[in-house]
């Protein structure tokens, strides 16, 4: 997952403090290495409304809040979860799954009392959970 704008700037702010939020980091500065400073206003009143970053006593100085750390741990958290891969296995257990499902139809039918004498349904309910077998044999190999 990237970050956004609003998520790199304020990756930047706690770099430029060393990980402190009790260190001032100059804002306009920041932005201008990130060739930002055109959107100085926007950035200020996003991170601030969301409370990742506090005004400093010094002009142009903000202080990353702890708030703003723990979003940023909370965001590379997200984006540093490795995806799973699916298994070689995946679409013959979909197909499996599938046949479960049918048979799980047929079951309802069955218990239904519908479609067919007692022995047709019964035939139907056992070639229906013979081919959700076969299907789960060939998934699981």
């Amino acid at each position: 997952m990237a970050l956004d704008v609003f998520h790199q700037v304020l990756a930047k702010l706690l770099e430029a403090a060393g990980g402190d939020p009790r260190q001032m980091v100059p804002f306009v500065e920041v932005l201008k290495q990130e060739k930002l400073f055109g959107s100085v206003e926007m950035i200020t009143t996003r991170l601030q409304s969301e409370g990742w970053i506090a005004d400093a006593p010094k002009r142009d100085h903000v202080f990353v809040t702890t708030w703003g750390v723990e979003e940023l741990r909370r965001t590379n958290a997200a984006a540093a979860t490795p995806k799973r891969a699916e298994p070689k296995n995946a679409a013959a257990l979909r197909a499996a799954a599938e046949k479960a499902r049918a048979l799980a139809a047929t079951l309802e039918e069955l218990a239904a009392g519908t479609d067919g004498t007692a022995a047709q349904r019964k035939a139907k309910a056992k070639k229906a959970l013979a081919a959700a077998t076969e299907a789960v044999e060939e998934a699981l190999g």
